[in-house]
C-alpha cells in the first residue's frame, strides 16, 4: 500500500511525465504526494571577481523562482484531488533525495532518467542511479528521451 510519495523534479520536460506518473499512482492509491526540487549546493568561489552579495543575491532569486514553480506543482496536484506539498532543499541531490525520503516516511520515490552519455555518467554520475544503490524505499524510474 502506498500512502506516501515522494516525486523529485528538475523542471525539465522529463518532469511532466514524472508528475503524470506520480499523480497516477496517487489518485490510485488515495497517496499523500510531496513534490521536491533539489537546489545543488551554491560552489564556494575563492579569488573570484563576483563578490559573494551578489552570489548571495542570485540563490535568493532562483530560490524564490523554484519555490514558486513548485508551488505551481502542487496547485496542479491539488485540482486532480491529491493532497500535495513542496519540498525545497539544497544540498547534494541524491543523498538529499534520500535522507529526504527517510524524514518523510515515504513508501515510493519517483525520479525521471536523463539518457546522457557514459562519460557524464562517469564523471558527474545519475541521481536514479545514486538511489538505486542503496534505497531507501522502493524506486521507480521513469526513463527519459523516449
Amino acid at each position: 500500500m502506498i500512502k506516501k510519495l515522494l516525486v523529485t523534479t528538475d523542471f525539465s520536460d522529463l518532469s511532466t511525465e514524472v508528475i503524470a506518473q506520480a499523480a497516477d499512482i496517487a489518485q490510485a492509491f488515495k497517496a499523500e504526494v510531496f513534490v521536491m526540487y533539489v537546489i545543488p549546493p551554491a560552489p564556494v568561489y575563492s579569488g573570484s571577481e563576483i563578490s559573494p552579495p551578489v552570489i548571495l543575491d542570485y540563490s535568493a532569486e532562483e530560490w524564490h523562482r523554484e519555490q514558486h514553480d513548485l508551488d505551481s506543482i502542487v496547485d496542479f496536484l491539488k485540482k486532480k484531488g491529491i493532497n500535495a506539498s513542496n519540498v525545497l532543499v539544497s544540498g547534494p541531490i541524491a543523498s538529499t533525495i534520500y535522507d529526504k525520503a527517510i524524514q518523510l516516511k515515504v513508501d515510493l520515490v519517483v525520479v525521471g532518467a536523463h539518457s546522457h552519455g557514459f562519460l557524464y555518467r562517469a564523471f558527474i554520475g545519475s541521481v536514479s542511479e545514486g538511489l538505486l544503490k542503496d534505497p531507501p524505499c522502493p524506486i521507480m524510474v521513469i526513463p527519459g528521451g523516449r
